[in-house]
């Protein structure tokens, strides 16, 4: 299919065929449809599937009890590229299906569930009880790669406008490629369709014909706010350039003056910007609402999650929400580069680094994939620690800050001078792009690795680690030939994964790096004193820059008495490596 702008979902679609054999086509359509926008698990997502005999129209359904939300998926992969439009019946049957799961009278669900599959049945009985008796929201997706009229989707969605709690979500052609823009950028699972009520009678609309920008500024009451954070997670921040930042002293600040001045938080706080796809305002039930599309809290993270965790019935804030057109490539374009311009522009009240700035790099955004398939939580956000469990609460083999992992490839393959001027200067342009150049996880993670083993090796003394980084950088420069075969870089993993177990293995490491400290220290001890015969101290002295230089000719001449020593170590290490068979373990 030449040209065909849905190609690399095609190509996630065969990658989980190939390992999931018993899947047909489109149930792994589905399941990737789920993973990448629902539950960002396979295996949660292969649970959710239900499609087949007697399913009632429904592919997958999937309970949500973290976010109390219910997604039901209906999926039609047409591998056509000039796949046709979908009936109306079959959307008009799904919206359908989300008001007889929401109406209190029962009859007409017995009746559907009448002739369900066994399976099909509980599932949707769960449901059932999650949106009557837990008040859990709902989420109709229809999600196809033909086509879907406006007129269809438009039904669709008013025939829902009397349940609030109810979203129908059309996902066709020209919504999966925006769709896949939005996962290669980290921004899935998509917030379904919300409503913000409007608090009061001033709202203000602004509709800039040139770039079909519209915009809406208003305010909110704090607890409908806080609600929409709560109903919603932590999926409203994707786009954001930093997780929440906990107790810090400006949260307290947001804190007190909710507690103590709550009528004067309007006039304090800078407000909540949201960007979204689609906003329209509607009247319900006397109240005024922008219903908003694929909706992204952009400035105002901060603000919204203290307001859920206080007292927030009389506090108002200030909303700005821009809808920004995506139906064309050059809409897409527009609408990434105005993100992240507004994101730097408006995130100033913490203090914005280059590590901030960096953090929804497609690079970062592809390593937090990448290094999760590998068993490894990549952290690349700042934000609290309590933030990085509540957003992945499962087992990792360890967490990896971005900021540990730029030192890590620095010191390696940079002066260690460069390291030594802090994490920003590595997100900087003319470094961030060598650290950071496209290398395979496996690759990050044996420079990580590393980094681990010399932190190790150093601890106990303070000197030791200033010299870190200069270690670091010669290490590489002796075996780092060798561990830039895959194999080898694989096999490091494995050991450096089983410690206790591969301690032979890991040894001549250990004490090739813990010569190398001494060595490093016995060249400080060389060079100390400046040219006026003033002494510099360790943390001083390894800050120069060209060190590494200087270093390689102390380690060839005769004030050297370890060399010999550490090279058969290392040559140890390496031998080791080539002698694990991992699949015979």
């Amino acid at each position: 299919m030449k040209n065909d702008p849905l190609s690399p979902l095609r190509k996630e679609v065969r990658e989980i065929q190939d390992r999931h054999p018993e899947l047909l086509p489109d149930n792994a359509f589905v399941v990737w449809f789920l993973r990448a926008f629902i539950v960002d698990d396979e295996e949660t997502a292969l649970t959710a599937i239900v499609g087949g005999a007697r399913d009632k129209g429904i592919d997958a359904l999937h309970i949500d009890h973290d976010n109390r939300l219910v997604s039901v998926v209906q999926g039609k992969y047409r591998q056509n590229a000039n796949a046709g439009s979908e009936n109306r019946s079959d959307v008009l049957a799904l919206a359908n299906l989300g008001r007889v799961l929401a109406r209190k009278e029962k009859h007409e669900f017995n009746a559907l569930i009448g002739e369900a599959d066994a399976a099909v049945q509980a599932r949707l009985e769960k449901a059932r009880e999650a949106i009557q008796k837990r008040d859990y929201r709902v989420v109709l997706n229809f999600v196809t790669t033909g086509k879907v009229s406006s007129t269809h989707r438009d039904e669709a969605i008013q025939c829902l406008d009397d349940w609030d709690f109810i979203s129908f979500e059309v996902h066709a052609r020209n919504d999966l490629i925006r769709r896949m823009q939005d996962y290669v950028e980290g921004a899935a699972p998509p917030v379904p369709t919300i409503s913000l009520p409007i608090h009061g009678e001033q709202s203000f609309n602004r509709i800039d014909k040139s770039t079909r920008i519209s915009s809406w500024v208003f305010t909110m009451l704090g607890a409908d706010l806080a609600k929409i954070f709560k109903d919603n997670g932590i999926r409203l921040f994707q786009r954001n350039i930093r997780g929440f930042l906990g107790k810090n002293d400006i949260n307290r600040g947001i804190e007190r003056t909710i507690e103590k001045e709550p009528e004067y938080f309007w006039y304090f706080n800078n407000g909540v910007t949201i960007v979204c796809d689609k906003a329209r305002q509607i009247t319900d039930q006397r109240r005024k609402l922008l219903r908003v599309s694929n909706a992204q809290i952009i400035n105002g993270q901060q603000t919204t999650r203290m307001l859920a965790g206080s007292n927030t019935r009389t506090t108002t804030v200030l909303v700005k929400v821009i809808a920004v057109s995506r139906d064309s490539d050059d809409d897409q374009r527009r609408y990434s580069h105005l993100v992240s311009e507004i994101v730097s522009a408006t995130n100033r009240q913490n203090t914005i680094g280059q590590v901030d700035l960096k953090s929804n790099d497609l690079e970062q955004i592809r390593l937090e994939r990448d290094f999760k398939k590998l068993g490894y939580r990549y952290i690349r956000k700042r934000q609290s620690k309590g933030e990085t469990r509540r957003a992945d609460p499962k087992k990792y083999k360890a967490f990896v800050k971005s900021t540990e992992l730029a030192r890590a490839v620095g010191a390696c393959l940079l002066d260690p001078f460069e390291v030594r001027q802090g994490v920003n200067r590595l997100f900087e342009d003319d470094l961030y792009g060598r650290i950071f150049d496209g290398r395979p996880a496996v690759e990050y993670l044996a420079f990580y690795r590393l980094f681990r083993v010399a932190t190790h090796c150093a601890r106990g003394d303070s000197r030791l680690g200033y010299a870190k980084w200069l270690v670091m950088h010669f290490t590489w420069s002796e075996i780092g030939t060798q561990l830039h075969k895959h194999s080898l870089q694989t096999n490091f993993l494995y050991v450096a994964e089983r410690a206790y177990t591969y301690r032979k293995s890991l040894q001549p490491l250990y004490v090739s790096l813990r010569q190398l400290y001494l060595t490093a220290m016995a060249f400080y001890q060389a060079n100390k004193r400046t040219k006026d015969r003033s002494l510099l101290d360790p943390s001083t002295f390894f800050k120069y820059k060209d060190r590494h230089l200087q270093f390689e000719v102390f380690w060839a001449s005769s004030k050297n008495h370890r060399r010999n020593s550490i090279r058969t170590q290392l040559r140890k290490f390496v031998d080791s490596l080539k002698g694990i068979n991992i699949r015979s373990t």
